[in-house]
């Protein structure tokens, strides 16, 4: 028997989770912003949006990336212990942790019969009054994937992988602690720039 087979099947419950909980909220979000109600808007911020796509296709990655893993001649059996097992857990604990707080969840502007309470929600005041939380469990959770990367992955010290990742958490750094919206907003567009480029380096041309 494969023990990976057993053995992920607790993380990949997590990402589902963190998955639908990630959809529930940004769908309520957008039910919200049409209605008819002039008064009862979703005000979006670029920002916070991106790493909301960002985190969402980043959990369905480490999801498909883990297919090797199956494999016994890429991970062998011998090589799965206490520590390596939480290793690989902490990824999909801190994706579900992200996506708890990424965004708002509809109890926060719902009443308690459910109802919609009729004010704007402002995603750039939520996200400006929360990025600590956000970037801190995400850069946190950046660690855990170069950590990952080295264990599972065969990832080598001066890889483009690894290079990328670095300084992906040093721009993310200064994210966590300043409020400045340039840095915010210059930060947020490097990462959308690495993403796509992430995504069409290896996983749909695999040529660049």
């Amino acid at each position: 028997m494969v023990a990976y087979s057993h053995l992920s099947m607790i993380a990949f419950v997590i990402l589902g989770l963190s998955m639908v909980r990630l959809m529930t909220n940004f769908s309520a979000l957008l039910a919200k912003n049409h209605n008819n109600d002039p008064d009862d808007d979703v005000i979006f911020y670029w920002p916070h949006t991106t790493i909301c796509f960002i985190t969402f296709f980043t959990i369905i990655l480490f999801w498909w990336t883990s297919y090797p893993l199956r494999d016994l001649e890429y991970f062998p059996n011998e090589d799965w212990n206490l520590f390596t097992f939480l290793l690989y857990l902490t990824v999909p604990f801190l994706f579900f942790m992200v996506t708890e707080v990424i965004a708002p969840q509809p109890e926060s502007y719902t009443d308690h019969e459910g109802k919609h309470q009729h004010y704007s929600v402002n995603l750039e005041e939520y996200y400006y009054h929360n990025h600590r939380v956000i970037l801190g469990l995400a850069w946190i959770l950046q660690v855990c994937l170069l950590s990952n990367l080295f264990v599972f992955f065969n990832g080598e010290l001066a890889s483009l992988k690894v290079v990328g990742r670095v300084i992906m958490l040093l721009i993310m750094l200064p994210m966590v602690f300043s409020s400045n919206r340039r840095i915010h907003e210059i930060g947020m567009g490097i990462f959308l720039l690495g993403f796509i480029y992430t995504i069409l380096k290896y996983h749909i041309y695999a040529v660049i």
